[in-house]
């Protein structure tokens, strides 16, 4: 069997630090491998996170892949590594929290990744189904890039989707598959900066939608321009085939 398809969850941080270290990056390491950040209950998987979100900036993700993790070429190994960049981002935002046990960890790994599982299964309806968010709403493609995931230039950061209204202006939408907490509302602000910036646009809206859209994030965009808030409901309809 091909080792790419031996799923491993994580990877080993001895061999990702002596990966590190083998590549000039032996300071970088160290910090790492020392730090005593947490955030929630992520310990080890902050960690494992950090290292990521190195090799990506230095450009050397595949490397890491063939020599250390090629368990993250799968699907599977794909979902994680997604999992991985998100957390870096809610530690960079936000980094309360208080560490625990290992099992707490891992229970606690398991339930983002459900969730994040989720928001991939809506975030890909959506984008073929732009039309119920709003009507003439398109997919941002350009030269081979689309608006799935776009990774924001010289960042690890990916915006869910981005869209074109029918003015031909710039959709942020930012998916949160349980509840909308306000931090999200500093994640979509800085996005639609950012894409203000890269397009250089006057105006780019923002859109967030969560499962549920909590009173503190609609008192904290009230006052806040080109902000949508919506709410999704799922359903299930049986065809009986017998």
């Amino acid at each position: 069997m091909d080792e790419r398809t031996e799923y491993k969850r994580s990877f080993s941080l001895f061999q990702a630090y002596d990966f590190l270290k083998e590549r000039g990056l032996g300071k970088e390491s160290d910090e790492i491998k020392n730090s005593s950040d947490h955030f929630q209950s992520y310990t080890s998987t902050l960690r494992r996170a950090k290292i990521i979100a190195l090799v990506r900036d230095k450009g050397l993700l595949d490397d890491f892949f063939k020599n250390v993790w090629p368990s993250g070429l799968t699907e599977k190994g794909i979902s994680r590594l997604k999992f991985y960049e998100n957390l870096i981002v809610r530690f960079n935002g936000d980094q309360e929290g208080t560490a625990t046990e290992e099992d707490e960890e891992e229970a606690a790994i398991t339930t983002a990744e459900n969730e994040f599982a989720y928001e991939n299964d809506l975030r890909r309806y959506l984008v073929k189904h732009l039309s119920v968010i709003e009507k003439g709403l398109r997919l941002y493609e350009n030269n081979g890039t689309t608006g799935e995931e776009f990774i924001l230039p010289g960042t690890s950061r990916r915006i869910d989707i981005l869209a074109i209204d029918t003015q031909g202006k710039y959709v942020v939408i930012e998916l949160k598959v349980s509840r909308g907490y306000e931090r999200v509302v500093g994640q979509i602000l800085f996005y639609q900066s950012s894409i203000k910036t890269i397009f250089k646009q006057d105006k780019v809206r923002a859109i967030i939608i969560a499962r549920e859209i909590l009173p503190e994030i609609k008192t904290a965009t009230e006052y806040l321009p080109d902000f949508e808030l919506f709410e999704y409901q799922l359903s299930v309809t049986l065809n009986k085939i017998k």
